[in-house]
């Protein structure tokens, strides 16, 4: 028999105009039996929207096809974020994947963080996070796997990539530690993240297949039977460790790109340009791409500052050899 309850808890976020506000974080258990325990994450940047879209579905339909184990659903975790539809919290400017500080907490971005530590990561194996390129940045719809510290590669990601039915892959080492992966190695649990889409904007289409790569994964992990094959079983490993897989403006201007998410490109090759139109006499930028590869984020802003993150391109690797990466 499947128990459905809420373990919402609700953090203080005080404002200059409300002094005793609170913020409550929609979280859904929903338990059918033995089995593993698994959280399925978005909203941690309160601009994504796919994955909040994807969670917010399973919220209403996953208790009725949920055939054991206990999976909560937290389709909102930056609740004040998602309202606001800003990446960071408007109480206190925080961003909840840099708040896994540890106590004492520090207003209420950080108070998320902590109550995550202590109410949900300890009583999970396993965690799906979804991210996308919120208002600033678009991302080619790609699974996440990321390595913090001395983590040995757990063989169990491969598969869960593959099932969350995407063609492509990004692998990274994380160097934040107060980020929510970094908190969940530290507790041990399996994680997989995703990012897909971005722009300020959302789709179905992309709400759908991020909905169908969580329920894929939670079949992986033996919560379901039935779940369809991935539609995309052939999965690409893209390296975005490299410095140079990520190339900044150096200069303020207007990023006019000249290349698409998922084209491959060369070292040198022309990405974009930067202009200023208010400044006729100012002569335009040529970009050059960083290094040779696959394009897997592109900036969805055309007005662009000093330090502005324009294009991610990493080289491409089968899946199988993610273990060498370690």
């Amino acid at each position: 028999m499947v128990r459905v309850t809420r373990e919402d808890f609700s953090v203080a976020a005080a404002t200059n105009e409300s002094a005793y506000r609170r913020i409550t974080i929609p979280v859904l258990r929903i338990d059918a039996g033995p089995g593993p325990a698994v959280a399925l994450i978005a909203g941690v940047h309160g601009d994504e929207w796919e994955g909040q879209a994807a969670i917010l579905d399973l919220w209403h339909h996953l208790p009725a096809i949920l055939e054991r184990g206990t999976v909560y659903l937290l389709p909102a975790v930056n609740a004040e974020a998602s309202l606001a539809g800003t990446r960071l919290s408007p109480a206190d400017g925080g961003n909840l994947n840099r708040a896994f500080l540890g106590a004492p907490a520090r207003g209420y971005t950080e108070s998320v963080a902590a109550a995550l530590e202590v109410r949900l990561l300890p009583r999970i194996q396993a965690m799906v996070d979804v991210h996308s390129g919120g208002a600033s940045l678009r991302y080619l719809p790609s699974s996440v796997i990321t390595r913090y510290g001395d983590d040995a590669c757990d063989e169990r990601l491969p598969a869960l990539a593959r099932a969350f039915g995407l063609p492509h892959c990004v692998f990274f080492r994380g160097t934040e530690a107060a980020s929510l992966p970094a908190a969940a190695s530290r507790h041990g649990v399996l994680r997989l993240s995703a990012e897909i889409g971005g722009g300020r904007e959302t789709s179905s289409r992309l709400a759908d297949r991020c909905r169908d790569g969580l329920l894929g994964c939670l079949g992986e992990l033996g919560l379901l039977s039935d779940v369809p094959m991935p539609r995309d079983p052939e999965v690409r490993l893209y390296d975005l460790d490299a410095p140079a897989a990520t190339l900044r403006t150096r200069e303020a201007g207007v990023f006019v790109p000249g290349v698409e998410l998922g084209q491959s490109i060369t070292a040198g090759q022309r990405i974009g340009r930067l202009i200023e139109p208010a400044r006729p006499d100012t002569p335009l930028r040529n970009l050059q791409s960083p290094q040779a590869g696959t394009v897997v984020c592109l900036r969805a802003i055309a007005r662009s500052d000093d330090g502005d993150c324009l294009l991610q391109v990493a080289p491409a690797l089968p899946l199988n050899s993610l273990a060498s990466m370690y």
